[in-house]
């Protein structure tokens, strides 16, 4: 490998597409490429139902009826918990990471939480953050 390249582990299936689409295909880059490939996996994990996996059924986002008893700050608390468990379990990739409540637009009705982490890219630690919205009909998104 020339020297100053940097490796990132993309995840298994992204190696496999993108070695079929470019036979040549290194995974190469100052990390773009990583933090892609988490906000992909990462709106995988949280817009998918724990149950749906039977490889791993406790796989994606538990069910929120329960928290609707708890005040709202106390909801909001527990989500951002329940955000920061499923991500540290499901996506070791991203280290420390940590899930904190931003703030609701009333509007919309848009939950927005700030998500940060760090990866490590050749022994090198690089914070990353995101954004996870959620929104009225319980779709999140994530974002960059």
């Amino acid at each position: 490998m020339p020297k100053g390249v940097q490796v990132v582990r993309l995840r298994l299936l992204e190696r496999i597409r993108n070695a079929s689409k470019f036979p040549n295909y290194i995974e190469t880059n100052t990390g773009e490429a990583l933090a892609d490939s988490l906000q992909k996996h990462l709106a995988l994990i949280l817009n998918t139902h724990q149950g749906s996996s039977a490889s791993a059924p406790d796989f994606g986002m538990p069910d929120f009826v329960n928290l609707s008893e708890q005040s709202d700050l106390d909801s909001l608390r527990e989500l951002s918990k329940i955000l920061t468990q499923v991500i540290s379990k499901y996506e070791p990739r991203l280290k420390n990471s940590l899930v904190i409540y931003s703030e609701s637009n009333l509007e919309t009705g848009v939950l927005e939480f700030s998500l940060t982490g760090y990866v490590e890219i050749n022994e090198e630690k690089r914070n990353l953050f995101f954004s996870a919205n959620i929104n009225p009909d319980g779709k999140i998104d994530v974002r960059k």
